[in-house]
């Protein structure tokens, strides 16, 4: 399960760097990405992450060696 979430994070941060880098470039030559190509890119990148972290939660929490800090 942890690398499952590690590899969503990590394919997360890898969209929002090349969509930093194509956004970058596209200052310089406007119009070469669009608009909402970006939106839902970043919405994607945006639900990866949040999807690893909640994982990456998930699992941490059901190893913990006290349960009753969790309310159990």
């Amino acid at each position: 399960m942890q690398r499952i979430a590690c590899s969503l994070i990590g394919a997360s941060l890898a969209v929002i760097s090349a969509l930093v880098a194509l956004l970058l470039s596209d200052a310089f030559a406007p119009g070469r990405v669009p608009p909402m190509l970006a939106f839902w890119a970043a919405c994607g990148a945006g639900g990866m992450l949040i999807a690893g972290l909640m994982m990456l939660e998930r699992t941490s929490r059901d190893r913990h060696p006290v349960p009753a800090l969790y309310g159990r």
